[in-house]
């Protein structure tokens, strides 16, 4: 009797924002149009005008999993927007598991450093920071 492999671990291999993200029918590949780090507003507090979407790459799933993202102001810890519960599923740890979220519309109640947290079945397995400020503000 062979002894079982171990489980494999959940690896985050890509979490990028993005300004477009969609998934080309012919080839299945997604195509991510402006990625970036930085939002520019004009005043604060607003919500950002435009959805943002969020790639996601995870390797080492075996089975299914729940996925859940959160923005989070970093100077506070407060979550401000949180997705609804993705559950992704794979039967091979070795084989990429990639989607892409689209997130509403983001509050943004100051100028400075912001987080898109990603958790799968509850446990953070990256983050992605993200700088927003307003005209004339140093960079």
């Amino acid at each position: 009797m062979t002894n079982p492999s171990p489980p494999a671990e959940l690896r985050l291999q890509g979490l990028l924002l993005a300004d477009h993200i969609y998934r080309d029918q012919g080839s299945s590949k997604y195509v991510i149009a402006g990625t970036f780090h930085q939002l520019n507003v004009a005043t604060f507090p607003i919500t950002f005008a435009r959805t943002i979407g969020v790639f996601v790459s995870l390797s080492g799933l075996n089975g299914k999993t729940s996925i859940d993202l959160e923005f989070v102001d970093t100077s506070s810890g407060e979550v401000l927007m949180r997705t609804q519960s993705l559950e992704v599923s794979c039967d091979d740890p070795d084989f990429p598991v990639e989607f892409a979220i689209e997130v509403p519309p983001l509050p943004l109640p100051h100028a400075g450093r912001y987080l898109f947290r990603l958790a799968a079945d509850g446990t953070v397995v990256g983050t992605v920071a993200v700088s927003v400020r307003a005209p004339g503000e140093e960079g």
